[in-house]
């Protein structure tokens, strides 16, 4: 991906600042996932050797552009595809990450507790079939919520108590509409898992969790970050 140059800027304090404008085409979209809607920045302490800054600031730039194109192509539905094996593993990837959002201060354990039963009860149980409603017992394991319809239905929800736009955009991944929906569906197959380790958290207890080692590998390629740096996004008034 080519990436549009702008230049470092060294301020009167010393600070080094980047400055990039984020494109309207996709401002909605950047705002909803980063909190900024018209420039993204980027600020370096003073005393940062300015070979480091210009790396860091090289890096920060290739991010922003990485977030903006894969806004483009997911929301042109184009993208790379994904296996049935590929998804999984990329869920295994929205796993850590998902839990490395929250795990150092996961807050009060009614959060996570609140969370499990709103994604039980308010986003699956509704969809469940008449057979289910009649007989609870004849699917104790609640198969029919892999259903091709019921997937379907609850993709929308599921992608948004997960925040996958943003892990998506975060690991600079643009998927096809095929893919989003395995990957969507693999990603749903972990949330309660991944809430139920919140949960467990928020309660003290940091024993080691398996589930990762549970997921194959995802070898395909990851954005570079930049390391060291405080990256920050302001909205300024149109001029």
């Amino acid at each position: 991906m080519a990436v549009r140059m702008a230049a470092l800027n060294q301020l009167k304090n010393g600070q080094f600042l980047s400055r990039k404008v984020i494109p309207a085409d996709v401002r909605d979209a950047y705002a909803r996932l980063y909190g900024v809607r018209r420039e993204a920045q980027l600020r370096q302490a003073a005393d940062t050797p300015r070979h480091e800054a210009r790396t860091r600031h090289l890096e920060w730039m290739a991010e922003i552009e990485t977030r903006i194109e894969t806004i483009r192509a997911q929301k042109k539905g184009i993208g790379r595809p994904l296996s049935r094996l590929d998804a999984i593993a990329l869920a295994g990837r929205w796993y850590t990450w998902f839990v490395k959002q929250h795990e150092a201060d996961p807050g009060p354990e009614k959060r996570w507790r609140d969370l499990s039963d709103h994604f039980v009860w308010d986003v699956i149980y509704p969809h469940a079939p008449d057979t289910y409603l009649r007989d609870p017992k004849a699917d104790g394991r609640w198969d029919w919520a892999k259903e091709p319809d019921v997937r379907e239905a609850i993709r929308p929800q599921v992608a948004e108590e997960a925040r996958v736009a943003r892990f998506l955009a975060s690991e600079g991944i643009a998927l096809n509409n095929e893919a989003y929906a395995r990957f969507v569906d693999a990603v749903s197959d972990n949330l309660h898992a991944a809430i139920a380790l919140l949960q467990r958290r928020a309660a003290g207890d940091y024993s080691p969790d398996p589930t990762p080692e549970s997921f194959p590998p995802f070898t395909q390629g990851a954005v570079a970050r930049a390391s060291g740096a405080s990256v920050a996004g302001s909205c300024l008034k149109a001029t």
